[in-house]
C-alpha cells in the first residue's frame, strides 16, 4: 500500500491509536531532498534516537520546521501523521512552502519518564543546528510544531526562558538535558500548537497506570508555567468538539502568552474533534504553514 492511501480501518471512526500498520509505499515527500534516519542521540541501553529531514530542492539554505507526533507520550512515529489525515500531506506542505521540515522519534513513557521525552525534543534541535550547513538548513530561522502530547513537548522546548537555554534549571527540574549533542539550547522563531494539553497533562499523569513523572515537578511539565516574554510568536489550534484535550487549555495556553506580552494567535475550529476529525484537515493545514512561513521568513510560500 502507498502511504497516501493509508486510512484508519474500518469501524475506526474515533481518533484512537491502531494496533499495527500495512506494509508501506511511497515514503518519500514531493520536492524534497530526504535524509532518513539520522541518528541525533546515542543512549546506552536505549534504541537510538532518529529523525528524518525533507529539504526542499532548489532552495538554499531555508528555513527549518521541527515536527513533533502526538500519542499521549506513549506511542506514535515520526513517519506518519494522524491517520484521519491524508499522510505525507503537511511535510509536503511545508516543503511546498519553501521551508525544510524535519520529524522526530523521541522516548515514549514505558521507555523513560518525563522529562525524558522533553530532553530528546531539545537533542534533536541541537542537532540539527549543530549540522546545519551539511544538511543545507538555516537553523536561525527555526519553527517547532507539534500535536497533542508533541504539542505539549513543542511547547515546553519553545518557552524555555533564555537562563534556562543557557544550561540552567526550572525550580529545580532540568527540562534541557544533555542528551546527544551538548552546548547552549537554541530557541525558535516560531511555534504552531495543535490541541496541546495544558491542565489535562495532569489528569493524564494522575490517571496513568505507570510512572510518568516525580509528582514534584508536574508542575514544571505545564506549558503555561514556562511562559515568558521570550516565548516565540505562537499559533494556537483546537477544535470546539475536542474529547481528548478540552479546548479550555488551549484558551490557557494562549492567555498566558497574551499576558507575557507574546505575540500569540488562536485559531479555533468549529466541530472538531481530537486530531481535527469531522473537519477538512487542509485549510488548518494551511493556516499553520502561513504562519510558519511568515514568521520564519519563507520564500514561495504555498497558496
Amino acid at each position: 500500500m502507498d502511504i497516501r492511501d493509508l486510512r484508519p480501518e474500518e469501524g475506526e471512526g474515533d481518533p484512537a491509536p491502531p494496533t499495527h500498520l500495512p506494509p508501506l509505499t511511497g515514503q518519500h515527500v514531493a520536492g524534497a531532498r530526504s535524509w532518513t534516519g539520522l541518528t541525533y542521540a546515542i543512549l546506552y541501553g536505549y534504541r537510538y534516537l532518529t529523525l528524518d529531514l525533507h529539504v526542499p530542492e532548489g532552495v538554499e539554505r531555508p528555513p527549518l520546521v521541527v515536527w513533533i507526533h502526538g500519542g499521549g507520550w506513549n506511542e506514535g512515529d515520526r513517519r506518519y501523521l494522524p491517520l484521519w489525515w491524508p499522510q505525507q500531506s503537511l511535510f509536503e506542505k511545508v516543503v511546498a512552502s519553501g521551508m525544510a521540515v524535519a520529524t522526530i522519534d523521541y522516548r515514549h513513557l514505558r521507555e523513560a519518564v518525563f522529562p525524558a521525552c522533553v530532553h530528546d525534543v531539545h537533542a534533536a534541535v541541537r542537532y540539527l543546528v549543530r549540522y546545519a550547513d551539511t544538511l543545507g538548513v538555516d537553523a536561525s530561522r527555526l519553527g517547532l510544531w507539534g500535536e497533542s502530547a508533541g504539542g505539549h513537548l513543542a511547547c515546553l522546548a519553545s518557552f524555555v526562558p533564555p537562563r534556562v537555554a543557557a544550561g540552567g534549571v526550572v525550580d529545580g527540574v532540568d527540562l534541557v538535558g544533555s542528551v546527544g549533542v551538548g552546548g547552549p539550547q537554541p530557541t525558535p522563531e516560531a511555534l504552531v500548537s495543535w490541541y496541546a494539553p495544558n491542565e489535562q497533562f495532569r489528569d493524564f499523569l494522575a490517571g496513568w497506570d505507570g510512572q510518568g513523572a516525580d509528582p514534584a515537578i508536574v508542575d514544571a511539565l505545564l506549558p503555561v508555567s514556562q511562559v515568558s516574554a521570550a516565548a516565540p510568536p505562537t499559533l494556537v489550534v483546537h477544535g470546539t468538539d475536542d474529547r481528548v484535550v478540552p479546548l479550555a487549555d488551549a484558551h490557557q495556553i494562549h492567555g498566558a502568552l497574551r499576558g507575557a506580552g507574546v505575540e500569540a494567535e488562536l485559531s479555533v475550529v468549529e466541530g472538531a474533534d481530537h486530531c481535527f476529525v469531522g473537519r477538512p484537515i487542509g485549510p488548518i493545514l494551511d493556516e499553520s504553514v502561513a504562519f510558519l512561513a511568515r514568521h520564519l521568513g519563507a520564500e514561495g510560500a504555498a497558496r
